[in-house]
């Protein structure tokens, strides 16, 4: 990649005026006047890769437990950990005040709002400059087509976080501001209401597809193409309870990419990472800050040195796996502690690599067409459906069990529903916010016992269907931006 510095401007505030910072010089700005230096641009300012830009969701879940304070063989508290524990207190507990960063000591890595919105940014720039610079039309277009697929992306990561899931009632359900123009004026945006911003998400990852089908092979997993966008549009189908489309665009992805990892060929004694591309043919878009790197609420599994972490894997989780169900032992990493062995955060790509651990894979295709198929089993009672469904699962879980691996056959339409979301929770745990996703769209609650610095136990539950679905929006946003409204709590 070409090696270029440029810097159009120290980074605006959001919703600030940025018009004329393309036409302002420094001696420390270079104009882009090229396909090739929008590209660097679109490296640094559009795409993810290592950007650490959400990493509490999985406290929200029923996947973390509360563990406390580690203690030393003396009693006396271990303070190591004390700042994953103070940290993630507040998500843990669903304090609104913490979450909104009004309180507590993770404001800033609870703002996920500022940081989607930054690379939002990235991609208005690319989207609105591509007329002023030089390079084929096919340039151009790739360009494009990965920017609007990135928008796309960030935008869908908003409505996962800071909004209700999809209703019937979506047009009259807040959805986020949408900033669709690198031209933003001194007048602040509202925001635009759920159905909306799920058409702007459909209406970018559609073209997204159509551009970069036309005019761009992506090089590696680092890139988004085509097939990223069918896979996020299947996403987004199943998310908003549109199974034919989802089913659709699975089978789009699965009909060009299918390869999914056998985890029965790695060695006993050594390690496989699903995210490791040198390991596994299923990762179709990579991203994500380095697991073994240090963190805001979860520390590195390599540096625990025989101590309970303050979130640990729950137990409920661990127990979702059979014998011979591989993914319990690639997927977590055993701590041992007093001679007794524990799970710690998921460890995918491994503890020493740098390419991150979140984005895209196969196997989430098949499970979008298992539950697919198996809801609409349900409510057509079509037997193809259900063998679909079935033919879906079992190859997934072939590649995952040790041999010889017994195939699944379940005829009730509401047991093949529930196996199909019990297998995603086992496939996807720890991984792209799908359980909190899942958590929401299905209406489920979630009771949390959380265990302070003495050991004192204490319950909190997010009750079903719970405003706090929509988490709450940054109040530094709400400061800058008078247009916006809070959620309920």
């Amino acid at each position: 990649m070409k090696q270029l510095i440029i810097y159009f401007l120290p980074i605006c505030l959001l919703f600030s005026s940025c018009k004329k910072f393309l036409k302002e010089t420094s001696p420390d700005e270079i104009k882009p006047t090229t396909t090739d230096d929008l590209y660097a641009l679109m490296i640094s300012d559009a795409y993810p890769y290592t950007a650490n830009l959400e990493d509490f969701s999985d406290l929200l879940t029923d996947d973390v437990r509360s563990y406390g304070m580690p203690r030393k063989s003396t009693g006396e508290q271990n303070t190591t950990y004390s700042s994953y524990y103070q940290n993630g207190q507040g998500v843990f507990k669903y304090d609104a005040e913490e979450l909104d960063g009004s309180e507590g000591t993770a404001a800033t890595a609870l703002n996920a709002w500022a940081r989607y919105y930054s690379k939002i940014k990235g991609c208005n720039i690319i989207i609105d400059y591509i007329d002023n610079v030089s390079g084929t039309q096919k340039d151009k277009d790739a360009l494009v087509g990965q920017s609007l697929l990135l928008r796309a992306f960030y935008y869908f990561k908003l409505l996962q976080l800071y909004c209700a899931p999809y209703v019937a009632s979506a047009a009259s359900t807040p959805g986020v501001p949408l900033i669709l123009s690198m031209q933003v004026s001194d007048e602040h945006i509202g925001r635009s209401n759920l159905q909306e911003t799920f058409d702007q998400v459909e209406k970018d990852l559609t073209q997204a597809a159509t551009l970069l089908e036309a005019n761009y092979k992506t090089p590696n997993a680092y890139r988004v193409g085509y097939i990223a966008a069918y896979a996020l549009l299947s996403r987004v189908y199943l998310y908003k309870g549109e199974w034919d489309k989802a089913i659709d665009y699975a089978e789009k992805v699965l009909a060009e990419r299918s390869q999914l990892t056998d985890m029965s060929l790695s060695s006993s004694s050594g390690s496989l990472y699903i995210y490791d591309q040198s390991q596994s043919a299923e990762v179709i878009f990579q991203y994500g800050s380095n697991p073994s790197g240090v963190t805001t609420f979860f520390p590195s599994p390599i540096s625990y040195s025989g101590m309970h972490a303050p979130y640990e894997v729950a137990d409920e989780l661990g127990q979702l796996y059979e014998n011979n169900d591989l993914r319990y032992k690639f997927y977590f990493y055993k701590v041992t502690v007093s001679g007794a062995g524990y799970n710690t955060r998921s460890s995918k790509i491994g503890l020493n690599s740098k390419g991150g651990d979140k984005g895209i894979r196969v196997a989430e295709m098949y499970l979008n067409a298992a539950e697919g198929l198996a809801r609409r089993f349900k409510s057509g009672g079509q037997e193809a459906d259900r063998t679909s469904a079935l033919q879906y699962l079992n190859t997934l879980r072939q590649n995952r069990f040790s041999s010889p691996y017994t195939t699944i056959d379940i005829q009730n339409a509401d047991s093949l529903i529930s196996f199909a979301l019990a297998e995603r929770r086992r496939e996807l745990c720890l991984e792209e916010n799908f359980r909190w996703a899942d958590i929401k769209r299905l209406g489920l609650s979630v009771t949390h016992n959380f265990i302070d610095a003495d050991g004192n136990s204490t319950i909190y539950t997010l009750a079903a269907n719970s405003p706090l679905y929509a988490l709450p929006i940054p109040v530094t946003a709400l400061e800058r931006n008078n247009k916006l409204t809070q959620n309920a709590r």
